[in-house]
Protein backbone atom coordinates (compact mmCIF):
# COMPACT_ATOMS: atom_id res chain seq x y z
CA UNK A 1 0.00 0.00 0.00
CA UNK A 2 1.25 3.33 -0.81
CA UNK A 3 -0.02 6.00 2.08
CA UNK A 4 0.94 9.54 0.72
CA UNK A 5 -0.31 13.23 3.02
CA UNK A 6 1.83 15.92 1.43
CA UNK A 7 1.98 19.49 0.00
CA UNK A 8 4.11 19.96 -2.70
CA UNK A 9 4.71 23.86 -4.29
CA UNK A 10 4.90 23.82 -7.91
CA UNK A 11 4.93 26.84 -10.24
CA UNK A 12 2.00 28.18 -10.09
CA UNK A 13 -0.28 26.06 -7.28
CA UNK A 14 0.41 23.84 -4.67
CA UNK A 15 -0.32 19.86 -4.81
CA UNK A 16 -1.60 18.77 -1.75
CA UNK A 17 -2.50 15.05 -1.79
CA UNK A 18 -4.05 12.85 0.98
CA UNK A 19 -4.89 9.20 -0.10
CA UNK A 20 -4.19 5.81 0.41
CA UNK A 21 -3.61 3.67 -2.88
CA UNK A 22 -3.62 -0.44 -2.33
CA UNK A 23 -2.52 -3.02 -4.38
CA UNK A 24 -3.36 -3.20 -7.76
CA UNK A 25 -3.87 -0.36 -10.93
CA UNK A 26 -5.12 2.77 -9.89
CA UNK A 27 -5.48 4.90 -12.84
CA UNK A 28 -4.22 8.80 -11.58
CA UNK A 29 -6.89 11.09 -14.37
CA UNK A 30 -7.11 14.34 -14.73
CA UNK A 31 -6.54 17.63 -17.23
CA UNK A 32 -2.60 18.66 -17.96
CA UNK A 33 -0.98 20.70 -15.21
CA UNK A 34 -3.41 19.46 -12.59
CA UNK A 35 -0.76 17.62 -10.69
CA UNK A 36 -1.19 13.99 -11.72
CA UNK A 37 2.78 14.01 -12.32
CA UNK A 38 3.76 15.61 -9.13
CA UNK A 39 2.05 13.03 -7.19
CA UNK A 40 4.06 10.40 -8.89
CA UNK A 41 7.52 12.24 -9.01
CA UNK A 42 6.98 12.92 -4.51
CA UNK A 43 6.46 9.08 -4.28
CA UNK A 44 9.18 8.24 -6.31
CA UNK A 45 11.88 11.32 -4.40
CA UNK A 46 11.93 13.24 -7.25
CA UNK A 47 10.45 16.32 -5.94
CA UNK A 48 10.39 17.00 -2.32
CA UNK A 49 7.38 18.32 -0.52
CA UNK A 50 7.07 21.55 1.60
CA UNK A 51 5.55 18.80 4.12
CA UNK A 52 3.87 16.36 4.81
CA UNK A 53 4.55 11.92 5.07
CA UNK A 54 4.57 9.48 2.53
CA UNK A 55 4.98 5.73 3.21
CA UNK A 56 5.39 3.01 1.02
CA UNK A 57 4.37 -0.52 1.70
CA UNK A 58 5.11 0.12 5.22
CA UNK A 59 8.50 1.99 5.17
CA UNK A 60 8.44 5.92 5.57
CA UNK A 61 10.35 6.91 2.68
CA UNK A 62 9.25 10.70 3.82
CA UNK A 63 8.32 12.72 6.66
CA UNK A 64 9.13 16.41 7.41
CA UNK A 65 8.38 15.62 11.10
CA UNK A 66 11.31 14.38 12.15
CA UNK A 67 13.74 14.87 8.51
CA UNK A 68 12.93 11.43 6.80
CA UNK A 69 13.90 11.77 3.10
CA UNK A 70 15.49 8.04 1.51
CA UNK A 71 16.89 9.17 -1.45
CA UNK A 72 15.27 8.03 -5.23
CA UNK A 73 17.82 4.87 -5.86
CA UNK A 74 16.28 3.60 -2.09
CA UNK A 75 13.43 3.96 -2.59
CA UNK A 76 12.97 1.21 -5.01
CA UNK A 77 10.86 2.44 -7.18
CA UNK A 78 9.59 1.07 -11.20
CA UNK A 79 8.92 4.70 -12.57
CA UNK A 80 8.52 4.56 -16.39
CA UNK A 81 8.34 7.64 -18.25
CA UNK A 82 6.84 8.78 -20.89
CA UNK A 83 9.14 8.51 -23.41
CA UNK A 84 10.71 5.66 -21.89
CA UNK A 85 14.09 6.61 -21.37
CA UNK A 86 16.35 3.81 -22.35
CA UNK A 87 19.74 4.57 -22.68
CA UNK A 88 20.65 4.79 -26.95
CA UNK A 89 23.82 2.80 -26.63
CA UNK A 90 23.46 -0.42 -25.22
CA UNK A 91 21.31 -3.12 -26.88
CA UNK A 92 17.51 -3.95 -25.72
CA UNK A 93 18.78 -7.01 -23.00
CA UNK A 94 21.38 -4.59 -21.80
CA UNK A 95 18.88 -2.44 -20.75
CA UNK A 96 16.69 -4.77 -19.42
CA UNK A 97 19.58 -6.07 -17.25
CA UNK A 98 20.42 -2.39 -15.90
CA UNK A 99 16.97 -2.72 -13.70
CA UNK A 100 18.81 -6.28 -12.25
CA UNK A 101 21.79 -4.23 -10.97
CA UNK A 102 20.78 -2.86 -8.28
CA UNK A 103 18.44 -5.20 -6.17
CA UNK A 104 18.30 -8.01 -8.60
CA UNK A 105 14.71 -9.38 -9.46
CA UNK A 106 12.63 -11.51 -6.69
CA UNK A 107 9.06 -10.81 -8.73
CA UNK A 108 9.89 -12.62 -11.87
CA UNK A 109 12.99 -13.48 -13.81
CA UNK A 110 14.94 -12.12 -16.85
CA UNK A 111 13.56 -14.75 -19.61
CA UNK A 112 10.47 -14.63 -17.70
CA UNK A 113 10.34 -10.47 -18.18
CA UNK A 114 11.65 -11.13 -21.58
CA UNK A 115 9.09 -14.01 -22.85
CA UNK A 116 5.86 -11.77 -20.60
CA UNK A 117 6.53 -8.23 -22.81
CA UNK A 118 7.49 -10.57 -26.19
CA UNK A 119 11.36 -9.01 -26.32
CA UNK A 120 13.26 -11.99 -27.19
CA UNK A 121 13.19 -11.06 -30.70
CA UNK A 122 14.60 -7.58 -29.81
CA UNK A 123 17.31 -8.81 -27.25
CA UNK A 124 20.17 -7.39 -29.90
CA UNK A 125 18.87 -4.79 -31.67
CA UNK A 126 19.70 -1.27 -30.11
CA UNK A 127 16.42 1.46 -29.20
CA UNK A 128 16.70 3.27 -32.08
CA UNK A 129 16.04 0.19 -34.31
CA UNK A 130 12.25 -0.58 -32.36
CA UNK A 131 9.27 1.12 -32.57
CA UNK A 132 8.03 2.97 -29.77
CA UNK A 133 5.38 0.01 -28.42
CA UNK A 134 8.56 -1.94 -28.15
CA UNK A 135 10.79 0.77 -26.42
CA UNK A 136 8.07 1.42 -24.18
CA UNK A 137 7.57 -2.75 -23.42
CA UNK A 138 11.58 -2.47 -22.88
CA UNK A 139 10.60 0.40 -19.90
CA UNK A 140 8.63 -1.42 -18.55
CA UNK A 141 10.72 -4.94 -18.22
CA UNK A 142 13.72 -2.59 -17.10
CA UNK A 143 11.31 -1.35 -14.21
CA UNK A 144 9.91 -4.97 -13.31
CA UNK A 145 13.48 -6.49 -13.43
CA UNK A 146 14.76 -3.91 -10.68
CA UNK A 147 12.58 -5.66 -8.19
CA UNK A 148 9.76 -2.67 -7.31
CA UNK A 149 7.70 -2.37 -4.22
CA UNK A 150 5.66 -0.25 -6.75
CA UNK A 151 5.59 0.59 -10.19
CA UNK A 152 5.02 3.87 -11.24
CA UNK A 153 4.21 4.83 -15.22
CA UNK A 154 3.71 8.20 -16.40
CA UNK A 155 1.76 9.00 -19.31
CA UNK A 156 2.50 5.50 -20.95
CA UNK A 157 0.35 5.77 -24.28
CA UNK A 158 1.45 9.44 -24.85
CA UNK A 159 4.43 9.05 -26.92
CA UNK A 160 2.93 6.16 -29.01
CA UNK A 161 -0.28 5.96 -31.52
CA UNK A 162 -3.02 4.03 -31.25
CA UNK A 163 -2.28 1.00 -32.71
CA UNK A 164 0.83 0.58 -29.98
CA UNK A 165 -1.34 1.33 -27.42
CA UNK A 166 -3.26 -1.66 -28.10
CA UNK A 167 -0.45 -3.31 -28.04
CA UNK A 168 0.97 -2.48 -24.93
CA UNK A 169 -2.08 -2.95 -22.80
CA UNK A 170 -2.37 -6.36 -22.98
CA UNK A 171 0.83 -6.25 -21.31
CA UNK A 172 0.05 -3.98 -18.97
CA UNK A 173 -2.45 -6.52 -17.60
CA UNK A 174 -0.32 -9.48 -18.11
CA UNK A 175 2.33 -7.63 -15.16
CA UNK A 176 -0.54 -6.80 -12.74
CA UNK A 177 -1.93 -10.26 -12.95
CA UNK A 178 2.03 -11.75 -12.25
CA UNK A 179 2.96 -8.67 -9.58
CA UNK A 180 1.35 -8.34 -7.22
CA UNK A 181 2.02 -4.74 -6.47
CA UNK A 182 0.44 -1.30 -6.81
CA UNK A 183 0.75 0.41 -10.30
CA UNK A 184 -0.27 3.80 -10.14
CA UNK A 185 -0.60 4.99 -13.88
CA UNK A 186 -1.02 8.44 -15.23
CA UNK A 187 -3.17 9.68 -18.09
CA UNK A 188 -5.84 12.15 -19.02
CA UNK A 189 -6.91 9.72 -21.44
CA UNK A 190 -9.76 8.11 -19.74
CA UNK A 191 -10.61 5.50 -21.90
CA UNK A 192 -7.19 4.38 -22.24
CA UNK A 193 -7.42 4.43 -18.29
CA UNK A 194 -10.53 2.42 -17.99
CA UNK A 195 -8.67 -0.24 -20.46
CA UNK A 196 -6.70 -1.04 -17.52
CA UNK A 197 -8.92 -0.63 -13.67
CA UNK A 198 -11.96 0.98 -13.13
CA UNK A 199 -10.22 2.48 -9.84
CA UNK A 200 -9.58 6.05 -10.55
CA UNK A 201 -7.72 9.55 -8.48
CA UNK A 202 -8.91 12.63 -10.03
CA UNK A 203 -7.02 15.50 -9.55
CA UNK A 204 -7.52 18.77 -10.28
CA UNK A 205 -5.95 21.56 -9.73
CA UNK A 206 -3.77 20.12 -7.19
CA UNK A 207 -5.78 18.45 -5.26
CA UNK A 208 -7.88 15.06 -5.22
CA UNK A 209 -11.79 15.73 -6.30
CA UNK A 210 -12.83 11.54 -5.91
CA UNK A 211 -10.95 8.40 -5.59
CA UNK A 212 -13.56 5.48 -6.01
CA UNK A 213 -14.67 2.94 -8.87
CA UNK A 214 -15.27 4.72 -11.75
CA UNK A 215 -19.42 3.50 -11.64
CA UNK A 216 -19.52 4.95 -8.20
CA UNK A 217 -17.44 8.00 -9.42
CA UNK A 218 -20.33 8.85 -12.12
CA UNK A 219 -22.94 9.79 -8.93
CA UNK A 220 -20.54 12.27 -8.61
CA UNK A 221 -21.28 16.27 -10.38
CA UNK A 222 -17.42 17.35 -10.12
CA UNK A 223 -16.17 13.77 -11.41
CA UNK A 224 -18.92 14.39 -14.26
CA UNK A 225 -17.51 17.88 -14.69
CA UNK A 226 -14.10 16.35 -15.47
CA UNK A 227 -15.15 13.88 -17.47
CA UNK A 228 -16.10 16.26 -19.77
CA UNK A 229 -19.63 17.01 -21.81
CA UNK A 230 -18.70 14.48 -24.23
CA UNK A 231 -20.63 10.92 -23.96
CA UNK A 232 -19.86 8.78 -20.58
CA UNK A 233 -18.05 5.64 -21.54
CA UNK A 234 -19.57 2.32 -19.85
CA UNK A 235 -17.09 0.25 -18.43
CA UNK A 236 -17.98 -3.68 -17.84
CA UNK A 237 -15.91 -6.65 -16.99
CA UNK A 238 -17.89 -9.87 -18.41
CA UNK A 239 -17.12 -13.16 -19.04
CA UNK A 240 -17.04 -15.51 -22.13
CA UNK A 241 -20.07 -17.53 -22.07
CA UNK A 242 -20.10 -19.02 -26.56
CA UNK A 243 -18.33 -18.35 -29.31
CA UNK A 244 -20.17 -18.55 -32.78
CA UNK A 245 -17.16 -18.14 -35.21
CA UNK A 246 -19.38 -18.88 -37.99
CA UNK A 247 -21.66 -15.85 -37.09
CA UNK A 248 -18.50 -13.68 -36.07
CA UNK A 249 -20.41 -13.37 -32.24
CA UNK A 250 -18.61 -13.79 -28.73
CA UNK A 251 -21.88 -14.16 -26.32
CA UNK A 252 -20.57 -12.95 -23.15
CA UNK A 253 -22.65 -12.93 -19.63
CA UNK A 254 -21.93 -10.77 -16.46
CA UNK A 255 -24.96 -12.05 -13.99
CA UNK A 256 -25.96 -15.29 -15.72
CA UNK A 257 -27.36 -15.89 -19.14
CA UNK A 258 -30.51 -13.35 -18.55
CA UNK A 259 -28.08 -10.70 -18.79
CA UNK A 260 -26.13 -12.02 -22.18
CA UNK A 261 -24.18 -9.36 -24.86
CA UNK A 262 -23.81 -10.31 -28.30
CA UNK A 263 -20.20 -9.02 -29.25
CA UNK A 264 -19.43 -8.71 -32.94
CA UNK A 265 -16.01 -9.47 -32.89
CA UNK A 266 -14.44 -10.86 -35.93
CA UNK A 267 -11.19 -12.41 -33.89
CA UNK A 268 -13.67 -14.37 -31.46
CA UNK A 269 -12.54 -17.69 -32.87
CA UNK A 270 -9.03 -17.52 -32.54
CA UNK A 271 -8.63 -15.68 -29.41
CA UNK A 272 -10.95 -15.42 -26.87
CA UNK A 273 -11.82 -18.79 -24.93
CA UNK A 274 -14.92 -19.87 -23.25
CA UNK A 275 -14.91 -18.72 -19.21
CA UNK A 276 -11.97 -15.83 -20.12
CA UNK A 277 -13.20 -12.54 -18.64
CA UNK A 278 -12.93 -9.99 -20.93
CA UNK A 279 -13.57 -5.58 -20.93
CA UNK A 280 -15.97 -4.66 -22.95
CA UNK A 281 -17.10 -0.32 -23.51
CA UNK A 282 -19.89 1.29 -24.61
CA UNK A 283 -20.96 4.56 -25.16
CA UNK A 284 -23.66 5.75 -23.28
CA UNK A 285 -24.84 7.30 -26.48
CA UNK A 286 -24.65 4.02 -28.30
CA UNK A 287 -27.68 2.98 -26.30
CA UNK A 288 -31.40 3.56 -26.47
CA UNK A 289 -34.06 3.10 -23.89
CA UNK A 290 -37.15 1.14 -24.51
CA UNK A 291 -40.22 0.89 -22.62
CA UNK A 292 -40.52 -3.08 -23.80
CA UNK A 293 -38.57 -5.42 -25.42
CA UNK A 294 -38.76 -4.90 -29.10
CA UNK A 295 -39.56 -7.80 -32.12
CA UNK A 296 -38.13 -7.58 -35.44
CA UNK A 297 -35.44 -5.72 -35.08
CA UNK A 298 -31.58 -5.84 -36.01
CA UNK A 299 -30.54 -4.84 -32.30
CA UNK A 300 -29.56 -8.17 -31.11
CA UNK A 301 -28.83 -6.81 -27.55
CA UNK A 302 -31.28 -5.61 -25.84
CA UNK A 303 -31.41 -5.94 -21.75
CA UNK A 304 -34.18 -5.45 -19.46
CA UNK A 305 -33.35 -3.20 -15.71
CA UNK A 306 -34.44 -0.40 -13.62
CA UNK A 307 -33.28 2.93 -13.69
CA UNK A 308 -31.66 3.65 -10.60
CA UNK A 309 -30.19 6.96 -11.01
CA UNK A 310 -30.89 10.04 -13.04
CA UNK A 311 -28.57 12.92 -13.69
CA UNK A 312 -29.40 16.43 -15.20
CA UNK A 313 -26.84 17.24 -17.72
CA UNK A 314 -29.28 20.17 -19.56
CA UNK A 315 -30.44 19.39 -22.74
CA UNK A 316 -29.70 15.83 -22.24
CA UNK A 317 -29.85 13.80 -19.22
CA UNK A 318 -27.94 10.76 -18.01
CA UNK A 319 -29.90 7.48 -16.73
CA UNK A 320 -28.24 4.52 -14.62
CA UNK A 321 -29.47 1.70 -15.16
CA UNK A 322 -29.26 -1.78 -13.16
CA UNK A 323 -29.15 -4.89 -15.68
CA UNK A 324 -27.88 -6.99 -13.40
CA UNK A 325 -24.76 -4.50 -13.70
CA UNK A 326 -24.77 -1.14 -14.21
CA UNK A 327 -25.48 0.99 -17.55
CA UNK A 328 -25.25 4.31 -18.50
CA UNK A 329 -27.80 5.71 -20.74
CA UNK A 330 -27.85 9.11 -22.26
CA UNK A 331 -31.15 10.43 -24.16
CA UNK A 332 -32.45 13.95 -24.45
CA UNK A 333 -34.05 15.78 -21.98
CA UNK A 334 -37.07 15.87 -23.98
CA UNK A 335 -37.18 12.22 -25.00
CA UNK A 336 -37.48 11.79 -21.24
CA UNK A 337 -40.01 13.84 -20.34
CA UNK A 338 -41.73 12.14 -23.39
CA UNK A 339 -41.29 8.71 -21.90
CA UNK A 340 -42.10 10.15 -18.59
CA UNK A 341 -38.73 8.46 -17.37
CA UNK A 342 -38.16 8.08 -13.77
CA UNK A 343 -36.24 6.78 -10.79
CA UNK A 344 -37.53 2.93 -10.54
CA UNK A 345 -38.66 3.07 -14.18
CA UNK A 346 -38.08 -0.33 -15.60
CA UNK A 347 -36.84 -0.13 -19.32
CA UNK A 348 -35.16 -2.15 -21.71
CA UNK A 349 -31.49 -1.20 -23.02
CA UNK A 350 -30.75 -1.52 -27.12
CA UNK A 351 -27.34 -1.71 -28.85
CA UNK A 352 -25.74 -3.35 -31.90
CA UNK A 353 -23.27 -5.95 -31.02
CA UNK A 354 -20.98 -3.12 -33.49
CA UNK A 355 -21.17 -0.85 -30.92
CA UNK A 356 -19.10 -2.78 -28.68
CA UNK A 357 -15.23 -1.98 -28.14
CA UNK A 358 -13.57 -5.42 -26.22
CA UNK A 359 -10.57 -4.39 -24.60
CA UNK A 360 -7.10 -6.02 -26.18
Amino acid sequence: MIEVDFTLKRDNFDVSIKEDFHVGITGIFGPSGSGKTSLLQAIAGLAKPENGRICIQGTEVYNSENGVNVSVQKRNIGYVFQEGRLFPHMTIEKNLLYGMKRYGSKHLGFDQVVDLLNLRHLLKSKPSMVSGGERQRTALGRALLSNPKILLLDEPFSAVDVRLRSQILPFLLKIHRKVKIPILVVSHDLPDLLKLTDRLCLVQDGRCIGHADYHDLLHSVSALEMFGKNSIMNSITMEVKDIDPDKGLTILSANGEENSIRVKCEKSQHIYKLGEELKIFISSDDIALSREKLKDVTIQNQLRGKIIDIIDRGATTLCMVDVGFQLVVEITAESGKRMSIEKESVVWCLFKSVAIDVAG
